[in-house]
């Protein structure tokens, strides 16, 4: 999924002959902390509401302030993955996103960005999660797709992710089927450490939800 796909108008672009209280007002409205600013023809950078909610004259002119705006934006052509970095690394609440000719079209919303993480992540989709922690050195997503496959389920989606302090790996499994018990026997007649798994509707809905509020903590929103 690229850039191109998540990209919303409904964020307004500022001029940077708005004034600081209508750039307020708009961040208020559209709940963001951050706007993307031009000077009628380029992209000129974002505002942030840290920023300017501490100079004294609401009336002045974006552009008469001295701020330095944050230089950050995607190409429409980056991968969703990009983005996230990019927004996390920043501390954004939106990330402007430009064409080659360096204009921009648009933003991508942190709620559009979360929404379409669960498209990815196949959240939507009926199906068991499974967590696997093993040595770095072992994975291979070729042995255990096939582990899956002979017990008649596919792989929807996986995320791998680094143990601090360890050379161990945790992956995160979603497959097609709520009927995991023979793929969770399988995977540990194979050596696999199943470390959980979720099978239900309420489990699934916990988990869910516990990875969008870890989410949310690492773009530290």
């Amino acid at each position: 999924m690229l850039a191109l796909n998540l990209v919303s108008n409904l964020i307004p672009l500022v001029s940077d002959q708005d004034t600081v209280g209508q750039v307020l007002s708009w961040m208020d409205l559209y709940r963001v902390a951050h706007l993307p600013v031009t000077d009628g023809t380029r992209y000129l950078g974002l505002v942030s509401e840290s920023d300017i909610l501490s100079l004294p004259d609401p009336e002045i002119p974006l552009g008469k302030t001295g701020l330095n705006l944050i230089n950050v934006y995607v190409t429409d052509n980056q991968h969703i993955f990009e983005v996230i970095e990019r927004v996390a690394s920043n501390n954004l609440t939106l990330m402007p996103v430009l064409n080659p000719a360096k204009e921009y079209i648009g933003c991508i919303s942190l709620p559009n960005l979360v929404r379409n993480i669960n498209l990815i992540t196949s959240a939507g989709i009926p199906g068991a999660i499974i967590q696997i922690n093993m040595p770095n050195r072992d994975y291979s997503l070729t042995n255990i797709a096939r582990i899956i496959e002979e017990n008649r389920a596919k792989v929807l989606s996986l995320n791998v992710m680094a143990i601090p302090e360890s050379l161990d790996i945790s992956l995160t499994i979603k497959i097609n089927t709520s009927e995991a018990g023979s793929i969770i026997r399988s995977l540990e007649r194979f050596g696999y450490s199943v470390k959980t798994y979720f099978l239900d509707d309420n489990q699934l809905d916990e988990f869910y939800r516990s990875r969008y509020e870890e989410f949310m903590k690492f773009m530290d929103i």
